[in-house]
């Protein structure tokens, strides 16, 4: 076998390169742990801005909750500064401080300048619109950035939210709308709210039958059998309807679980329509003069939850409806559907038109099925709604607070909404 002799000169160039090889390992592994390192810090830097974003966000929403009717802007400040320390920061380890009264400050705009609390007189706290939290965390040590530059051993994070309050989403509205009061009167909760305009155009008492822009008597009914008018118009919009329309009856009366002519009770239990046909009243106190009363807790404590049928159809309770009230299978999973919102119109404008415009929107509870055949029950074809109260105020049964919704339409209570 041939033997190939190497000179002195190709093992000494050999070694050399083996020697580079190392070097470039050991500068390439240098890098790539200083590029982990960093990853790692702006891993953590990036965890803790989120955690403190979270924790502005929970105090914005918690100052601006407070700001509607607040006396004073001690309670909203207060607020949010307990919410927003209740969260925690630095992969949770530690507790978000707000410690100093610039975390939350208050501004009459979006875009105006936002100060503290003591900056703005008793009389500004009605315009105060906008609340926006600064939160911060200093003096967060770096794991691996430091090695590569003493100056960066610690970093620091903060996060900014702005909150203000939106009208909420509330229950559907129902085709009919009531009269707003005279001058110097007023609904008070529990009143009755009688009739509707006449067959002959002419407005007999306090509410009546309406159809929002592009409906008529077929979409009105579609509103009473399904969910209602759910996407409301804004104030000022013009509705109405001419006539009694007495086809609504049997519509109207499937809210009470009663069906008549083409209407069934729904196949599927979840698609009922109240949790029961219990007739909200004693009918025989419809007769004659209808008295003001606040009777909601007697329909909801008692009748209600003990599923009480409807008092229709007999000697003492003469209203007469055709139909059937629904099988108690449906009663454990009903909903409120005799409780809605209805428009408050101007009804001075149907003296020359029929219609008028919308000027607020308010609570009610639908009292009784629609008699069927006239005056048995001495009501002569008339409805009766309760006034339950604007549908601004969330204490009525129709509110739905938490749900921002429409911010034109004009209705619902106010809630908090971030903004940025």
């Amino acid at each position: 076998m041939r033997r190939v002799n190497r000179s002195g000169a190709y093992g000494a160039a050999h070694r050399r390169e083996r020697g580079i090889v190392a070097i470039i390992v050991a500068l390439t592994l240098a890098v790539l742990v200083a590029f982990a390192g960093i990853a790692l810090d702006l891993g953590k830097l990036y965890v803790a801005k989120s955690e403190l974003s979270n924790a502005a966000d929970a105090c914005a929403l918690a100052a601006a909750r407070d700001l509607t009717k607040a006396a004073s802007l001690d309670v909203p400040e207060a607020a949010g500064m307990t919410v927003g320390a209740s969260n925690r920061v630095l992969l949770q380890s530690e507790n978000v401080s707000l410690s100093t009264k610039s975390n939350v400050t208050f501004s009459k705009t979006f875009t105006g300048t936002y100060q503290t609390k003591d900056k703005f007189m008793p009389a500004d706290v009605p315009s105060i619109g906008y609340v926006r939290c600064t939160v911060s965390r200093t003096g967060i040590a770096n794991w691996f950035m430091q090695v590569l530059d003493a100056t960066l051993g610690t970093s620091a994070v903060a996060a900014t939210a702005v909150a203000s309050t939106t009208q909420s989403q509330t229950t559907c509205a129902l085709p009919v709308a009531i009269c707003k009061p005279a001058a110097g009167s007023s609904y008070n909760v529990g009143d009755w709210v009688s009739s509707k305009v006449g067959s002959d155009n002419q407005l007999t008492g306090n509410f009546m039958w309406v159809a929002y822009p592009g409906q008529n008597v077929p979409d009105m009914k579609t509103l009473l059998t399904g969910s209602g008018q759910c996407t409301l118009p804004t104030l000022g919009t013009q509705v109405g309807h001419t006539g009694n329309i007495q086809s609504m009856d049997d519509a109207w009366n499937t809210r009470f679980g009663i069906y008549h002519g083409s209407y069934n009770p729904p196949p599927d239990p979840t698609g009922i329509s109240d949790f029961t046909g219990f007739a909200y009243s004693p009918v025989t106190q419809l007769n004659g003069t209808i008295p003001t009363r606040n009777v909601f807790p007697d329909f909801r404590d008692n009748q209600r939850p003990n599923h009480t049928p409807y008092q229709g159809n007999s000697t003492a309770n003469p209203l007469e409806v055709q139909g059937t009230t629904q099988s108690s299978i449906y009663y454990s999973s009903g909903a409120d559907r005799r409780l809605a919102l209805v428009p408050v119109t101007d009804c001075s404008a149907l003296q020359n038109s029929q219609q008028a415009p919308i000027q607020s929107w308010a609570c009610v509870l639908m009292l009784h099925p629609m008699e069927k055949g006239g005056s048995k029950s001495g009501l002569d074809g008339a409805i009766y709604l309760e006034y339950r109260g604007d549908a601004t105020d969330t204490s009525t049964p129709c509110a739905t607070q938490g749900i921002p919704g429409s911010t034109s339409a004009g209705i619902g209570p106010m809630v908090p909404v971030l903004v940025q």
